[in-house]
């Protein structure tokens, strides 16, 4: 099994890089990021093994097409840019209208903060329960940001306890929900090892980009291949940011910015593949 995604289910992030930001220009944006993961879908040998992620509220035209076209589809169910997780649906009834492969959930959880990760169990509890009664797979996006203590012990968070949190974070969560895939972020291959040995058999994982440098998501991509349960990526902002930004501002065209988008996309399968 692998799973390569693209994920364009950004929300708030869409509405920083737009200096007058409206619903249809957004999902024009969402739009030419679709047609550069069409480019490398309609000519891959082995389209079972990609997927999109994208939102309800900006990609409805996208789901349906996805849907109609048996694409893999991803749909993110809580609301973007909360610090403690909050759900986009109200009713999680409402998922079962589009019917997607896997149910996303990101939940932002430094073990350090007990009380907030209380009420994100609560929370997930609540989607663990829906999902098992409708048979639907989850991806849980895990962040893992520091605390003001986190910053007080060290100076370069990322390096010396961010795995250590993770660690944690990913006991406790699987102790109370079933998790399907982890959708993580990147780490060395000592660290992978080290998750690896903790999460539960029948689990997969994910590496996600976080945003970083074409170079960095590669050197993490290296890493993470290594490590048999990791079956592929979830790579956003790495792959459609910059010709993005770029046909925002006019620099290339449309069609231009989808083909450069389809590059970076293909670009990281085949380097995962290798």
């Amino acid at each position: 099994m692998k799973l390569y995604i693209l994920p364009f289910d950004h929300r708030s992030s869409f509405i920083k890089i737009l200096e007058n930001p409206n619903k249809k220009k957004v999902e024009e944006l969402k739009q030419i990021i679709f047609e550069g993961f069409l480019k490398v879908y309609n000519s891959s040998k082995n389209k079972k093994n990609l997927g999109i992620l994208v939102d309800e509220k900006y990609g409805k035209s996208i789901i349906k097409y996805a849907q109609e076209n048996k694409i893999t589809l991803c749909l993110p169910i809580e609301k973007s840019g909360k610090k403690i997780l909050e759900l986009e649906y109200k009713d999680l009834k409402e998922v079962k209208k589009i019917n997607p492969d896997y149910i996303k959930i990101l939940i932002r959880y430094n073990p350090l903060n007990i009380k907030e990760n209380k009420k994100q169990i609560t929370i997930l509890k609540k989607v663990n329960t829906f999902c098992l009664k409708n048979n639907y797979k989850t991806i849980l996006e895990l962040l893992v940001p520091p605390t003001k203590k986190d910053l007080e012990l060290t100076k370069d968070y990322d390096k010396y306890l961010r795995i250590e949190r993770t660690l944690v974070a990913i006991k406790e969560i699987q102790e109370n929900i079933k998790v399907n895939i982890w959708k993580l972020e990147g780490f060395r291959e000592k660290e992978w090892k080290e998750i690896n040995k903790i999460i539960k058999n029948d689990s997969k994982i994910i590496f996600l980009g976080r945003g970083e440098s074409k170079a960095k998501v590669k050197k993490w991509l290296i890493e993470s291949k290594k490590i048999k349960n990791i079956i592929g990526f979830a790579i956003g902002r790495t792959t459609f940011m910059e010709p993005i930004e770029k046909y925002i501002n006019g620099l290339i065209t449309r069609e231009k910015a989808s083909q450069k988008i389809a590059n970076n996309f293909k670009y990281f399968i085949d380097l995962f593949d290798k």
